[in-house]
């Protein structure tokens, strides 16, 4: 488990910040000198932290903080976000949240669009809580099969919400698209919240 944080590192990092939202108000890209400030001090409390913001708009903007997937780190960024202070104009968000899967990345030079991907459930007899999913992505190439897996990580941390994706899928393998996914036993990659929600269910019933 990771050491324990002191709540005067948490305090300290909240007062900052208010203190500082004119700079957070301005912040809109990593190229803008608060965003590296932000980060310097968010790593005052748990080097493992990371930062998101939205951008400008009508609605309020989200400050998410994440542990980029490190399970670890959730309750330390749930207990830091419940003492966030009043930010006005912005909802500071604990983990990065369930998103969907309309969208698509590049990544490393792939062009992944999940709405394409299809994925088959893999369950070991002698682990039933445990999820593996294999998942056929088109354009797959076995030379840069690290580079599809780490771009799927990304898309099932985006697509499932931060928490999900690190409780809900244990393992993942990576593969070629079949010719016809359905007939091989893949489902559309976008089914896969209903999917992990129904297994979640039966679970825990």
């Amino acid at each position: 488990m990771k050491d324990t944080v002191h709540p005067q590192q948490i305090t300290a990092f909240w007062s900052w910040l208010k203190a500082h939202q004119e700079e957070l108000d301005a912040l809109e890209s990593p190229e803008h000198p608060f965003w590296d400030e932000l980060l310097e001090h968010l790593k005052l409390v748990d080097d493992g932290l990371w930062f998101e913001v939205s951008m400008p708009g009508d609605a309020e903007r989200e400050l998410v903080i994440t542990a980029e997937g490190d399970w670890e780190l959730f309750p330390l960024v749930e207990a830091m976000v419940s003492v966030a202070p009043d930010l006005d104009g912005w909802e500071v968000i604990a983990l990065k949240p369930a998103m969907g899967f309309e969208f698509g990345i590049q990544y490393e030079g792939l062009e992944l669009d999940p709405r394409a991907m299809w994925f088959q459930p893999l369950i070991d007899e002698d682990a039933p809580e445990v999820l593996g999913l294999r998942v056929a992505m088109p354009g797959f190439d076995e030379e840069q099969e690290q580079s599809f897996a780490n771009g799927l990580l990304v898309i099932l941390d985006t697509a499932l919400g931060e928490k999900s994706a690190a409780s809900d899928v244990d393992v993942i393998e990576v593969c070629e698209l079949p010719e016809d996914p359905q007939e091989e036993g893949f489902l559309p990659l976008p089914e896969l919240t209903s999917y992990v929600e129904w297994r979640r269910n039966k679970t825990t019933h």
